[in-house]
């Protein structure tokens, strides 16, 4: 499939999602310093409850080329639960839960080649079925307290957030998100496309400006400077 750079710049590129390299489309979703976000919406079903739903092969490829740009990946253990989460090969993978016991996921039951690290006040009774899979104590009580007590105590200067609204809320109302990742999907039109990233933007009280768009299809991916809310 043809992806099209639309803004900044004018640019194409052929991808095939299983089997280009990650480095191919790289220049799009360089290495920043600072937290990345990353969300996929149906422009048509916006309730985001159901991301497998609203992803595609597309939206996967660019998950990995994301991933592929950051140190850190950090998720909560109901995003975890409900997408059945698998560890990245790109990247080691922080998972933030109240209940470590009961995650039964592919991530800490199958073997993986980077950390897993289960992050929770409460330390787990049963061992982990991956090996590389471990118990990381977190004292921090908000998630905003948590996100910077990992990146300390994991050295992470770019994590990649693939958390819920509710999440992001409260980590955008501290100042801690750099940048917004957002795939729109089932978009017939640019202006379709646009309306669901401002509508999904004003849901999570976020200001930001546009960085890029890219188009293949019915499938929008935008990037986003996130601007700081305190005055």
């Amino acid at each position: 499939m043809i992806v099209k750079e639309l803004f900044p710049g004018s640019a194409e590129l052929e991808i095939k999602p299983e089997s280009s390299s990650l480095h191919d489309a790289s220049h799009w979703y360089p290495r920043i310093l600072g937290i990345r976000f990353n969300y996929v919406i149906d422009a048509i079903d916006r309730t985001g409850t159901n991301s497998d739903a609203a992803s595609n092969e597309l939206d996967r490829y660019f998950l990995r080329v994301i991933r592929s740009s950051s140190d850190l990946i950090i998720t909560t253990g109901k995003t975890a639960r409900a997408e059945r989460l698998r560890s990245s090969k790109l990247a080691p993978m922080a998972i933030i839960t109240s209940q470590p016991d009961s995650l039964n996921i592919p991530a800490i039951e199958e073997q993986s080649s980077q950390p897993v690290y289960v992050c929770s006040e409460v330390a787990p009774k049963l061992p982990f079925g991956n090996s590389n899979a471990k118990w990381l104590e977190i004292s921090s009580a908000s998630i905003a307290e948590i996100v910077l007590e990992l990146q300390k105590k994991l050295n992470s200067k770019n994590p990649l957030l693939e958390i819920g609204i509710n999440s992001l809320r409260e980590l955008a109302s501290s100042d801690l998100v750099t940048e917004i990742c957002l795939t729109v999907t089932h978009a017939d039109s640019r202006e379709l496309a646009v309306e669901a990233s401002e509508g999904f933007l004003k849901s999570a009280g976020l200001v930001a400006e546009q960085l890029q768009l890219l188009n293949s299809g019915n499938t929008w991916l935008f990037r986003f400077r996130v601007f700081p809310q305190s005055p």
